[in-house]
């Protein structure tokens, strides 16, 4: 009898334990994710007072905020699928954030945008002194006629102190990019944040003001950043931007939701804040 109730209370005791483990797993709503927009979200639950900690890779682990057994965990995507390991005592799970495709090299597209824009300025100047544009054409075809004569090292050396002066002209992207998730460009009232990992471009979002689009001249302004943007990146500026145009004006119309918008393999999602208006734009 004595030993049938040690062996009932042990069994007991090994169900209370096994309990008390079970309670301290810690799970995700998938093991696989991909970014949804500029970033993957990741869901997931685990005890209440549970102290969570997520290492992406080879990075230094980070605690995560535990919402009463709640947590949510975002992880700028890269042109590498990552592992994500999280952990809540002596349980963990590890998750993968699948890789996004690249836009290419930061410092290749950086200068790109810079040296259009500086030509857009330097057109707009001349024609406010009175320049015709025949007349900035034959200018224009001087100039690269002197520049073929020239030696390679020369022509190099010019390339380079041109692109300087681009590098410098308002409303510029940095030449050189800043890892991860950032906003690096504030001009007229718009914002461009990127998501650059090892020097790659992997996707930007363009944020205005909602009221920006209800005033003529910000609009135009909004415009004109915005196509030359999605040029750079390799979109049809002039399809995008229909397309966003009459997108917008059927929201106006009690349309609530914008469709993804792919122009050249170029997505554009679009979401709005109470008084901000994000575009999303990956590959």
């Amino acid at each position: 009898m004595h030993q049938r109730l040690v062996a009932t209370l042990a069994m007991a005791l090994g169900l209370t334990v096994l309990a008390g483990c079970g309670n301290q797993q810690i799970s995700t709503s998938k093991k696989n994710y991909a970014a949804d927009g500029m970033v993957a979200v990741i869901k997931g639950t685990a005890p209440s007072k549970a102290q969570i900690t997520a290492q992406v890779g080879q990075n230094n682990s980070q605690r995560v905020t535990n919402h009463d057994g709640n947590f949510v965990y975002t992880v700028a995507p890269s042109a590498q699928p990552q592992k994500v390991v999280f952990k809540a005592g002596s349980s963990q799970r590890t998750v993968t954030v699948a890789a996004s495709q690249s836009f290419g090299a930061y410092t290749k597209f950086a200068a790109k945008y810079n040296m259009i824009l500086f030509q857009m300025a330097q057109q707009a100047e001349a024609k406010a002194k009175g320049t015709s544009q025949a007349e900035q054409a034959a200018a224009q075809k001087k100039q690269q006629a002197a520049i073929a004569a020239m030696p390679k090292a020369a022509q190099a050396a010019f390339q380079a102190k041109l692109q300087a002066q681009a590098d410098q002209t308002p409303g510029a992207f940095p030449a050189a990019g800043q890892e991860g998730i950032h906003n690096v460009l504030k001009a007229q009232g718009n914002t461009v944040r990127t998501n650059v990992q090892d020097g790659q471009l992997i996707g930007a979002t363009f944020m205005t003001p909602v009221k920006t689009l209800k005033d003529k001249k910000k609009a135009a302004v909004f415009a004109q950043q915005f196509a030359l943007l999605a040029s750079t990146l390799g979109a049809d500026a002039k399809s995008v931007m229909k397309d966003f145009q009459k997108q917008s004006k059927d929201s106006q119309n009690g349309q609530t939701t914008m469709k993804t918008i792919v122009s050249n393999k170029v997505r554009f999602d679009v979401g709005f804040s109470p008084d901000t208006l994000y575009i999303y734009i990956t590959r």
